[in-house]
């Protein structure tokens, strides 16, 4: 499956509406019918209006990606911002709900600059720019109040569900990121659930060449500095709010959390 920006009328009004509704924190019906993508390519045409609005409105800038292999059903590919990063260790998260949905992941930080040009990139192109990896989740919600009736591209054009990222311990090298691991949560000490976690695309860093790639074919690129997210080792998880967490990944790390919901 291929992806290209396809701009179309309706893809600024799209844009402001989604904008809008990140501002406000509150999800709203579907994006109206005439400014509605209709398909994958115009999805991501909002996409990049939307980062070019907060980067102009709020000197907002992506500062992560997340990725996956796309399949024939479904594209994930999508720019996470800058105020929606939190480090664990800088404190308690601020969250929106009493109970927070995250999907525990792997995020490998890129320190070179990836950009556009005529030639693919090759996977020991991809690696040699990897500066590290870091124990994260994701963070996640919907600027619609039914997300179940919203088509795949209005997802898409609002970031595959995206709400932020939450930045852990690194691990020793981003080549330790495994296929399998198991995912332990506990709350307040006392261990809830424990997943036998599988990457879903089986490589880890799978996602991330195709997003290397990808970028690429459009005219941008990774950027030193930015992480990128490439998939759930166990499906999403809903952890509760003013409790302190802890998620173990296998013999990787543990990482220590606090949401805070006032």
């Amino acid at each position: 499956m291929q992806i290209r920006i396809e701009d179309y009328p309706g893809s600024l009004e799209a844009a402001r509406y989604l904008v809008a509704a990140r501002e406000s924190g509150i999800a709203g019906p579907r994006l109206p019918a005439d400014c509605r993508p209709q398909s994958l390519n115009q999805a991501f045409a909002v996409q990049q209006r939307t980062a070019q609005l907060l980067l102009e409105k709020h000197q907002d800038d992506i500062g992560a990606w997340k990725s996956a292999l796309p399949t024939p059903e479904k594209s994930v590919v999508a720019p996470i911002y800058a105020s929606t990063i939190a480090y664990a260790e800088a404190g308690p998260v601020a969250a929106r709900t009493q109970t927070v949905r995250i999907e525990p992941e792997i995020a490998f930080e890129i320190a070179r600059d990836l950009p556009a040009r005529p030639e693919p990139y090759t996977e020991s192109e991809v690696d040699a720019a990897i500066g590290g990896a870091r124990l994260a989740l994701e963070v996640l919600g919907c600027r619609y109040a039914a997300p179940e009736h919203a088509s795949l591209p209005e997802l898409l054009a609002d970031h595959m569900f995206n709400q932020g990222l939450v930045l852990g311990p690194r691990i020793a090298s981003p080549h330790d990121a495994p296929g399998a691991l198991s995912i332990t949560l506990s709350v307040d000490g006392v261990e809830t659930e424990q997943h036998a976690g599988i990457h879903p695309n089986d490589r880890p860093k799978a996602g991330l060449y195709w997003l290397a790639n990808f970028l690429r074919e459009q005219g941008l690129g990774l950027r030193a500095g930015q992480h990128v997210i490439t998939g759930s080792y166990a499906g999403f998880l809903d952890v509760p709010a003013n409790r302190d967490l802890e998620l173990a990944y296998g013999d990787l790390g543990v990482l220590r959390l606090h949401f805070s919901k006032p």
